[in-house]
């Protein structure tokens, strides 16, 4: 498996897309993003999936052409042989036209592409081995006439990993925009909090007491009289 290291951290991102997207799927925000992820296919990622389908068609019929039985090698190799073979066909058949069928309905996901380009790596090894077998143990034209798939799927693989990367790349960018969007409305958002000064209130000064009145002296006495 040929997996470069970037790719496998593409699902990580995945992940924290997925959330703040549905998080953010209440505002205008989220709904650029759900756009970005359904808009149309652009003509360079469908003229890559219909090459693809062609290579595909061409190896499908190529391998069914192969007469494993007429080999010059022993019944270990040729088993094997017939099993790759069949594998190939299998997957040619039923895997990648789904593959192919889920990048088409969200050209923007990193998800669909990068399963697509993980399969068509399976497909590439597998079908390399079919191709040297029958070069070495079978007629040299079989080999010949599978070459030119081998190298027109080995460019489209790499040129299919070259676009997951910049999709990933761009999506990440629009992830951590995403975040901050949601941080600056959920902050604008939050009621405003009334704050108690506890320590005011301990050091308000009490009221003086009340002073009490001073009576009042009694009336003077009238003098005795003769």
């Amino acid at each position: 498996m040929r997996t470069q290291p970037w790719l496998l951290l593409a699902f990580i991102f995945l992940v924290s897309y997925a959330l703040v997207a549905q998080v953010a799927s209440a505002g205008s925000t989220s709904q650029a993003g759900s756009v970005a992820l359904t808009a149309p296919i652009d003509p360079e990622l469908n003229a890559m999936l219909r090459q693809i389908e062609q290579l595909a068609s061409s190896i499908n019929l190529e391998i069914g052409k192969l007469r494993v039985d007429k080999w010059k090698a022993d019944s270990a190799s040729k088993r094997q042989a017939e099993s790759n073979i069949d594998s190939v066909q299998k997957n040619l058949t039923a895997a990648l036209p789904e593959f192919i069928a889920a990048v088409r309905n969200a050209p923007r996901n990193v998800a669909p592409e990068f399963r697509l380009y993980r399969n068509l790596t399976a497909l590439s090894d597998v079908f390399n081995s079919i191709a040297e077998s029958a070069g070495a143990f079978g007629p040299k034209d079989q080999f010949e006439q599978m070459a030119a798939d081998i190298n027109g799927l080995e460019a489209t693989r790499i040129a299919l990993g070259k676009r997951v990367e910049s999709l990933a790349e761009a999506q990440a960018l629009e992830l951590a925009q995403l975040r901050q969007q949601l941080v600056k409305a959920r902050a604008q958002a939050a009621p405003a909090k009334i704050v108690v000064d506890d320590n005011a209130a301990a050091t308000k000064p009490k009221p003086a007491p009340r002073k009490k009145p001073k009576p009042s002296p009694p009336p003077p006495k009238s003098p005795p009289r003769e």
